[in-house]
């Protein structure tokens, strides 16, 4: 298997971080995750477009060129012989090697890695329970895909003990922010809705796709507060992300949530945004 660091193909087995590495010391840095489906990756732009953004917050500078980096996650595709199927291919952005301590240098030279891997279809429905870990909607960490996952790693290792798939994460004010690395929806008197950014939810790639198809298929849509003790009222639940598109919730909390089946409005936007870049 090969992966880009730097700008260099490499086989993983030689490939080296520097233990000085930000992104290793302190998780400073940012990662993207997109799909990629028979060679193909899905949805290049807006990825390419938030990595950009959360460098900027950040400050760390991303010189490589967009159609750099497609060419060279298409490079890696082929090179690891995954042109059929689907396949995760990751964008990972340090600040880089510095010296000792919290404060960033003035200058930088950021490590990027990029590498892909084979991934299975995605569920035909996932199970959640309410995380005791919070997603603190206040923290830069809530706006950007940082390297450092640690509470939504704690979220997922607690929905694993709990025999969940996922873990629903609420925020300091006890609203639901989003999932452990899906954004969150629900259904509710013919009406979409999910979770506000100020909540704490992520700008997720799909989130954005999901709510854009909504507006052009007519469906009335809204970001809002969602409470936990709304859910069992909801007449449908779905999850979001890059890998595995809509996926329905049919259990939440250990309470059945339309178990075997995916709601009229869910299937409408799973089959609207498949197609859709």
């Amino acid at each position: 298997m090969y992966c880009y660091l730097d700008g260099k193909l490499i086989s993983l087995e030689k490939a080296r971080i520097d233990p000085r590495d930000r992104g290793f010391l302190l998780g400073d840095g940012v990662f993207e995750t997109l799909l990629a489906e028979t060679g193909r990756v899905r949805r290049p732009g807006r990825h390419f477009a938030r990595l950009r953004a959360s460098a900027g917050i950040l400050g760390i500078p991303l010189t490589i060129s967009d159609p750099d980096l497609l060419e060279g996650m298409e490079r890696l595709l082929r090179e690891n012989q995954l042109l059929q199927g689907r396949a995760a291919a990751r964008i990972t952005l340090s600040r880089g090697v510095a010296g000792r301590g919290l404060l960033p240098p003035s200058t930088a030279t950021p490590t990027l890695l990029i590498s892909v891997a084979e991934t299975p279809p995605p569920p035909a429905s996932m199970r959640a329970v309410t995380a005791s870990y919070l997603r603190n909607e206040k923290s830069i960490g809530s706006r950007i895909k940082s390297l450092n996952y640690l509470d939504n790693i704690m979220a997922r290792r607690e929905a694993a003990l709990r025999g969940a798939d996922e873990a629903l994460m609420p925020n300091s004010r006890g609203a639901l922010a989003c999932a452990s690395a899906a954004n969150l929806f629900v259904v509710q008197d013919g009406v979409l809705m999910t979770p506000t950014l100020d909540e704490g939810a992520l700008p997720g790639v799909m989130r954005a796709l999901v709510l854009e198809t909504a507006a052009a298929l007519g469906i009335p849509a809204r970001e809002t507060r969602i409470m936990p003790d709304s859910l069992p009222h909801a007449a449908e639940a779905f999850l979001s992300n890059a890998l595995l598109g809509l996926c329905p919730l049919i259990e939440i909390d250990g309470k059945p949530h339309r178990i075997g089946d995916t709601g009229p409005l869910t299937q409408r936007l799973q089959d609207a945004t498949a197609d859709r870049e």
